[in-house]
């Protein structure tokens, strides 16, 4: 008897093992104590879907069986919470040849997540790989992990690598959801405008974040590791970044308008660094020429938010110009600098002056206004009867460009990104029955 039950179980664990070794089977999920099967993590990925009661401290967890390669992007685009884990020993999600153009995972559902990693641990390596160290290598024209969702969050822990991803976009102006290479955040709305509500949220627990650049042919040849645009959050505390290449600043991470930025943990490597540790920046941005080899933070506009408790010396944070208070906190003494006080007192001195100066300027200007009052110009008939078949939207750009400013000027007057822009000029112009901006000028402008 006992010779017929142990010959029972070993049918068991011998079946078992079969069905987990299968390559037919790349990922299981369980649900209710029942283990399902798929031969694609893309199927996994849509039987996740349909269970959308998982919360994103307990997502619907996907247990990745065999190495696996992305011919198309996983995306994620309602409020649901996946869960990637390595199991059985170390695996891979490569990307394919054939997926050049867009991320491997795309969150873009308003309060959605994907985690990577186990918060309990995970024994063996997920390896996220851009596949530039194959032979032939794949250069891509997007990031590994794109998260725009409102409110999405991407959650990642140790043992988790995003790796060797080269980003080389010859095509000007890419899309919201290319720019960067290793993990772009940047909050946008349906219309692909950027959004200033809840903002999407990186949070990096653990794992490592190497061996990508970007040299995209975009503005934002920044961040290589991480690159955040618009309202977004990163909050670092593990891990390490290391050994990525920006093609302007911020080898590691860069920080745009109005991203912030929270690290209170893990090691974020600058050129001192060992080489194979170090980040890196090319060519610089601004003048003088900022890099910031490991962290770039633009200050042009002070909407940022950015606090450090665990610079060390080799993390290399940047500015546009000089290293200056500005828009940063939680820094202490770290960043203060000679000019501190002689700054403070030319401020007060200089707000003496407006508040005695305000009241008297603005008694003669209305003294002038009086005498020089003008009628406002009246609208010509071309003007009015374009205006009557144009949204308020494309009245704006409408406005603007006859003003004669760029589409980048444009697109920074109304928080809008470059492809908009131009996808609503397309709509003036085919609306207008007019081919250029020349033309444009000269119906409407004289």
């Amino acid at each position: 008897m006992l010779q017929k039950w142990f010959v029972m179980i070993l049918l068991f664990v011998f079946a078992s093992a079969l069905v987990c070794a299968d390559p037919s089977y790349a990922a299981s999920r369980n649900t209710d104590g029942t283990v399902y099967y798929y031969e694609t993590l893309h199927e996994a990925v849509e039987a996740a879907v349909l269970h959308s009661s998982f919360s994103q401290n307990a997502p619907d967890e996907i247990f990745l069986l065999a190495d696996v390669v992305l011919d198309e992007p996983v995306i994620i685009d309602t409020p649901v919470h996946i869960g990637i884990v390595a199991y059985g020993g170390s695996r891979t999600i490569m990307r394919g040849s054939s997926n050049l153009e867009y991320p491997l995972f795309w969150i873009t559902g308003a309060n959605a997540s994907l985690t990577l990693g186990a918060d309990s641990g995970m024994e063996h390596e997920l390896f996220i790989d851009g596949g530039y160290l194959n032979t032939p290598s794949i250069q891509a024209h997007a990031t590994l992990i794109t998260l725009n969702g409102q409110g999405a969050k991407l959650i990642m822990y140790d043992n988790v690598y995003l790796q060797n991803n080269f980003n080389v976009s010859a095509v000007p102006g890419t899309a919201t959801y290319q720019q960067g290479s290793g993990v772009l955040i940047r909050t946008v709305n349906n219309a692909g405008d950027l959004f200033l509500g809840t903002p999407a949220e990186f949070i990096m627990k653990g794992g490592t974040i190497r061996g990508n650049t970007n040299n995209t042919r975009d503005y934002y040849t920044n961040g290589a590791g991480v690159l955040m645009v618009g309202s977004c959050v990163f909050t670092m505390e593990g891990g390490v970044i290391m050994n990525n290449t920006a093609g302007r600043t911020g080898g590691g991470i860069y920080i745009d308008i109005p991203g912030t930025f929270r690290k209170t943990g893990g090691i974020i490597y600058g050129k001192n660094a060992p080489e194979g540790y170090r980040n890196t920046a090319v060519d610089g941005y601004g003048n003088p020429f900022v890099y910031g080899h490991a962290i770039s933070v633009f200050n042009y506009n002070q909407k940022y938010r950015f606090r450090d408790d665990t610079i060390r010396e080799n993390e290399n944070l940047s500015y546009t110009g000089a290293l200056r208070e500005d828009g940063v906190y939680g820094k202490g003494e770290r960043w203060d600098d000679h000019y501190t006080a002689l700054r403070r007192v030319l401020l007060i001195c200089t707000l003496s002056v407006f508040a005695l100066g305000i009241p008297l300027f603005l008694f003669f200007l209305k003294r002038y206004k009086q005498k020089n009052q003008v009628k406002p110009r009246e609208k010509s008939k071309a003007l009015i009867e374009a205006e009557a078949i144009l949204t308020e939207r494309e009245k704006d750009v409408f406005h603007l460009l006859l003003t004669g400013k760029t589409v980048r000027e444009i697109s920074m007057d109304l928080a809008s990104s470059i492809s908009s822009i131009n996808t609503h000029s397309e709509k003036i112009y085919r609306k207008l029955n007019i081919q250029s901006r020349t033309e444009l000028l000269v119906k409407f402008k004289g």
